[in-house]
């Protein structure tokens, strides 16, 4: 392994701190919506829609009963109880021919298409088979339409179904098979890779001796792009040895977006900065005003790759993806990118005034019994600290030089919707 020394040591870009709203602004101006691709709707599950979806036919294209029970005439069942002859039965996916009488029911299933003549339909429930099934007492009046869903009911032929930008969440497949949408244009998942750093880490499976401690990084990283629908790869864990840092590095050149951990602050071996310059990088954004995450850089490589170099503490790594690596990849694929969607909440605790850098601390909202947000404080002791911030589904926005909060204060929060256990 080359010592700092050998190495040429590190050196400072020279670029200034910026505010987090100028950084976003620069993330903005840089990532671009992605390519569109056709895939047949079977596979197109947690895409988003690079175009809308229109309904082919009426839907339903029938009238159809929600009721297992008898379809009737609402008038013959205006004095009950009352007993009908009944005159047969249609099951789901039978076009019937049978014409209703007056007098008469026609038993019929839920979803089964409303006989002809027929306007209402009365549950099972309230009635009686009477003469080895030949007629049926009803025991409930029912008005004209009642358990009726009358033909294009829910959508049109040519209605808009699901606009363009939605995701095909498992409710949107099931509109987008019911509008004939055999295949859709979506937008093509970012491939993303991920790399972590540090001479300190071993695997979860290794007992950490000494000054080790256990790879967390990777595992959060892999569940955060598991959540943003990415296509993502591991390209594992490098020491602190530039040679080997920048051989992965160099590999996720192959990525539309590459993310490492650990290695970009000013210390003796932190050569990320570094080699992304040797790399031909274009550094558009290192050391932002938060905390935690100052040192986040943003870059481009030569060969498009946008890259998010992330600090090695967990709370760091995750705070700098949530305001930069998630809006990048929700862009890419044709989403709104709004790198923060604010709530207010009360807070349910104190916090102390901040001084020069917005702060981002892990909190639990919740919504009382009156219906409003409210936000409880963890016991947390910094960026280090994945324990301690395990249960957040949010992160309090506190601006820079904020004042004190005070118990049933309004404060401002972040959702982390992948962490919100709905």
């Amino acid at each position: 392994m080359l010592t700092p020394e050998s190495a040429g040591g590190t050196r400072p870009t020279g670029m200034p701190m910026i505010t987090l709203e100028k950084a976003q602004q620069i993330l903005l101006e840089q990532v671009s919506v992605g390519e569109t691709i056709t895939l047949k709707l079977r596979k197109a599950g947690q895409y988003r829609l690079a175009e809308a979806v229109y309904c082919d036919v009426d839907y339903p294209p029938f009238a159809r009963s929600v009721m297992d029970g008898y379809a009737v005439k609402a008038s013959d069942v205006a004095h009950v109880p009352v007993r009908l002859r009944v005159a047969g039965q249609v099951p789901a996916g039978l076009d019937s021919q049978l014409v209703l009488q007056s007098g008469e029911a026609i038993q019929i299933n839920t979803g089964a298409p409303i006989p002809a003549g027929a306007d209402a339909v009365v549950r099972v429930e309230i009635t009686t088979l009477h003469s080895d099934g030949r007629e049926v007492e009803i025991g409930e009046s029912v008005p004209v339409g009642k358990f009726i869903t009358e033909r294009a009911t829910y959508a049109h032929a040519g209605d808009l179904v699901i606009e363009a930008g939605a995701v095909l969440t498992p409710m949107n497949m099931a509109v987008a098979a019911t509008a004939g949408a055999g295949e859709v244009r979506v937008y093509r998942k970012p491939s993303v890779a991920y790399l972590v750093t540090g001479d300190e880490l071993v695997d979860v499976d290794a007992q950490p001796s000494g000054a080790q401690i256990r790879n967390s990084n990777e595992y959060l990283l892999a569940s955060l792009l598991e959540a943003a629908r990415v296509d993502a790869k591991s390209l594992g864990v490098v020491g602190d040895d530039p040679a080997e840092l920048r051989k992965r590095m160099e590999s996720g050149c192959a990525y539309d977006v590459l993310i490492t951990t650990g290695g970009i602050s000013m210390g003796a071996f932190d050569y990320v900065p570094r080699i992304l310059e040797e790399l031909g990088a274009e550094l558009l954004v290192h050391k932002i005003a938060i905390k935690p995450g100052r040192p986040t850089i943003f870059a481009r490589l030569p060969s498009g790759t946008l890259v998010f170099a992330l600090p090695g503490n967990p709370m760091s790594a995750l705070v700098g993806y949530e305001l930069l690596v998630r809006p990048a990849l929700s862009l890419m694929q044709g989403g709104d990118g709004q790198p923060m969607r604010l709530i207010q909440a009360v807070c349910e605790g104190e916090l102390s005034a901040i001084r020069d850098r917005q702060t981002f601390i892990p909190a639990v909202v919740r919504v009382n019994s009156e219906g409003l947000w409210t936000v409880g404080l963890l016991s947390w002791f910094g960026s280090g600290d994945a324990v301690g911030a395990a249960n957040a589904n949010a992160l309090i926005h506190r601006p820079a030089h904020a004042e004190a909060v005070k118990h049933g204060d309004k404060v401002s929060v972040m959702l982390l919707m992948h962490s919100m256990d709905v």
